[in-house]
């Protein structure tokens, strides 16, 4: 069984719980009672860190919210996702982009209207956080409309409603 095959993934983009300090509970080294020489231990293998992705709390209206930036291969060609207490950013986007589509997830996370469907959440998720960064908007939409594989998404998405 290879190091790999132990691990249980669990549910994509879950915080990691922090790992306890640890201590060595051996000493480096051990005497050998027949020649009070002292003999280093067998070191244990060293495995490959986990990358973990980068997270943060957001404190909106006194709620607090998990933000979590994952690579751009787990959610392409979306740019993030919202909902509940937690929202999803890629990464890999200029930071005009990234710190308007966290905002934008952020206000998926705390619209709770449902006039107008998908499209009206969409639309309140834009105009909110557009209007207190048209910047980031303006730069996010350049991004959306110069990309095929994002106009294709977002085709997709209207065609079925969500």
């Amino acid at each position: 069984m290879n190091n790999f095959e132990s691990i249980n993934p669990g549910p994509e983009h879950t915080t990691p719980k922090p790992e306890k300090e640890s201590r060595p509970s051996k000493p480096e080294s051990v005497e050998n009672k027949n020649n009070t020489q002292e003999q280093p231990l067998a070191q244990p293998r060293q495995e490959e860190p986990v990358s973990q992705n980068s997270t943060e709390i957001e404190v909106v209206n006194g709620q607090q919210y998990h933000v979590e930036y994952v690579p751009r291969e787990d959610i392409y060609p979306a740019y993030g996702y919202g909902g509940g207490n937690s929202a999803i950013v890629r990464q890999d986007l200029q930071p005009s982009v990234k710190k308007f589509v966290k905002a934008h997830e952020l206000y998926h996370c705390q619209d709770k209207s449902d006039f107008g469907g998908w499209f009206g959440r969409e639309i309140r998720a834009n105009i909110i956080p557009g209007l207190k960064d048209p910047i980031g908007l303006a730069a996010t939409v350049w991004k959306t409309i110069t990309d095929v594989d994002r106009i294709k998404f977002y085709l997709k998405r209207i065609k079925e409603g969500h």
